[in-house]
């Protein structure tokens, strides 16, 4: 593939003429082989705390490299329940892997063991969770959800998400119509690249200089 194909340069011009900084732009796979714009609501966070939830490996839940997706996702905003011991998040995330439902925790600092554990059920798929930092963008918006100070024992008093996506300088949620976020304030217009490719290989390799890209700045 050319190091910098001039199809993928144009979109990405394209994108950043539609929305403010690099953190509103992201990236999918196409299903054909040609590739376009699309555009999607979502709340904008921080990225990724640690780079172990980034694997870049084609066995994720899906072939986006340095990236992650959670599907039908609870939120959990904090600072102090992050510091928590491992015992009292345990029922939390039993509850949520039970339900077959995601885990997305916004803090800015965690407890080293609870990171640690958080990797590792990401890393076996016994929970998919990740950890991000709250928003970091010019508007300051507050991460979505109430702030707890310490971890709820289940779901049921967390926002739900239907999909979120993120990476190492971004986090983006995507409410289906039916999710309370569906109506926030702090919604924003985000820009999708779908990349198609001549074969799967050439399409991962277009999905990899994207994602270079993308992560070289947190904005402009």
């Amino acid at each position: 593939m050319n190091n910098r194909p001039s199809d993928l340069l144009t979109l990405i011009s394209e994108a950043r003429r539609l929305v403010p900084d690099d953190r509103h732009i992201w990236c999918s796979a196409s299903e054909t082989f040609e590739s376009r714009i699309m555009q999607r609501r979502g709340v904008l966070l921080g990225g990724a705390l640690s780079p172990h939830f980034l694997r870049d490996s084609t066995a994720m839940s899906w072939d986006i490299p340095w990236a992650v997706r959670l599907r039908h996702c609870r939120v959990v905003v904090c600072d102090k329940a992050a510091q928590e011991p491992l015992a009292a998040w345990l029922p939390l995330m039993e509850s949520v892997a039970g339900a077959g439902e995601a885990l997305l925790v916004v803090t800015e600092t965690i407890g080293s063991e609870l990171l640690s554990t958080f990797v590792v059920n990401a890393f076996k798929g016994t929970l998919p969770v990740c950890v991000v930092h709250p928003a970091r963008d010019r508007s300051g918006s507050p991460a979505p959800g109430t702030q707890f100070a310490t971890p709820p024992t289940g779901p049921d008093r967390l926002l739900r998400v239907d999909e979120v996506w993120i990476r190492r300088t971004a986090t983006a949620c995507f409410p289906d119509a039916g999710d309370p976020l569906s109506s926030a304030a702090a919604l924003q217009n985000l820009a999708i690249i779908e990349t198609g490719g001549e074969n799967h290989e050439d399409q991962y390799a277009r999905l990899r200089f994207l994602m270079r890209e993308l992560q070289q700045s947190d904005g402009r």
